[in-house]
This record gives structure tokens, sequence and C-alpha cells, in this order.
């Protein structure tokens, strides 16, 4: 009986895609690809399984829909991921790369904002004098309202960001930010400080839960988790 085709996703570009690919070298599983630009590619060994080069959203929404039974990708986004993405991912292993933080950060010049309490008090000022609820630049919506909803900060709006999140309160088009720090760098570039780390993220390796339960898909997850 033929074996079905297992797809594996992994990332696509970057310095994370050598990283990811270093995982697969460790643990014995040699990715055979026709270019270095090809999407598509087989594990050496393993005539039934079929790797798939995606960017990292992609990864998650790939494995809630079952089109993968097994990827790598950021915890962040996994988290990010509407509820019904989400609940159909497990998370098999946190790798030690792709390590950043997701933060909340304001402006420098808010000198006595130094935890979400004093956030809070900030926003109803921001009612108050200006008339408009304070404004928050993300691309991480499910978890800035999480965050906000859990330390009941309720007058704030969400303002989505399409490019360098960390100067949009220059150009007035927010007032703070929820975004990914590695370094911290980039934030104090742009006058900005840290107020609270909302999520410590990593590289991990994902499994559909539809699939991780197959005895060929264990034994690729299994390969896959010994040396990370």
């Amino acid at each position: 009986m033929k074996k079905e085709i297992i797809n594996i996703a992994t990332l696509s570009k970057g310095r994370l895609k050598y990283q990811a690919e270093k995982v697969f070298k460790k643990n014995g599983l040699k990715i055979i690809s026709k270019s270095e630009r090809s999407l598509i590619g087989s594990i050496k060994g393993f005539p039934y399984v079929r790797v798939m080069y995606m960017n990292a959203t992609e990864i998650i929404e790939a494995l809630g829909k079952n089109i993968c039974a097994i990827g790598i990708s950021g915890k962040d986004l996994w988290r990010e991921s509407e509820p019904g993405i989400q609940s159909k991912v497990s998370l098999i292993k946190e790798f030690d790369w792709g390590r950043s933080d997701l933060v909340a950060a304001v402006p420098t010049s808010w000198i006595d904002c130094v935890n979400s309490a004093d956030l809070e008090e900030i926003s109803f000022e921001f009612y108050k004098k200006k008339k408009r609820l304070m404004r928050v630049a993300t691309k991480f919506k499910n978890l800035s309202r999480e965050w906000f909803n859990e330390k009941g900060i309720t007058q704030y709006e969400i303002i989505s960001s399409l490019g360098a999140t960390e100067n949009s309160h220059i150009s007035g088009k927010s007032d703070l930010i929820v975004d990914l720090s590695s370094t911290g760098e980039s934030l104090r570039q742009n006058n900005l400080k840290i107020l609270e780390i909302i999520l410590k993220s990593s590289a991990c390796l994902f499994a559909s839960k539809k699939s991780q339960n197959k005895k060929e898909v264990k034994k690729i997850v299994h390969l896959l988790s010994k040396n990370y």
C-alpha cells in the first residue's frame, strides 16, 4: 500500500531558514531541493515526505488546516493566530533560536508611566484631554487585545501597522506600540521604553493535531525533536 504523503513546512527565507535547516541536518534529515530558490523539497531516505518552504504565518495556517502535518514557525505567530487555527496546532518543542519578546512600549517622554496601572490612568487622561482613545500600533492585534483586557485597560484603539511599528508614534500615527524586540536597540533609537514583556517567543516545532498521532508523523517529530 502506498504511503500517504507527509508535508513538512519550514521557513522560506532569511537567517531563520538556515537555522531551521540546521535542525533537520543535526537530526540526520537531509533536505534535497532543486535549487536555493525552490519552494518544494524532499528528505533523503523518506520518499513519502515533502518539504514545503513558506513564510512563518502561512506555516501556522497550513498546520491549522492540516495541509501540513509538521512545521517550524514562531511561537508569537501561533499565539496570534485565530482560535480556530491555534486550537488545532500543537506546540511540540521550543528551540533556542529565533528568540524575541513581544513588548508593550511607550515613549521615553512618558516619565511617570512605568507599569500597566500607569498606562490605564494615561488612557483616561487621553480621553479627557484629547477627546480620543489612546492609539496602539501593532501587527499583533489579538495578543494586544488579550493583554489590554487582562490589565483592565479599556480606553484604547488598535491601529494596524504594516511597516516599521517603532516609529509610528513619531509620525503621530500612534501613541504607543506593541511589537517584537530582540535587543531593544531599535526601540531605544526611536525613543521608546519597554513597559512590559507580553510574550517571550522563539522558533518552535509544531504539529497538526489531526496528524500528530499517525505513526510516520510521530517518527519524524521524534527525529526533529532530538537535537535542537
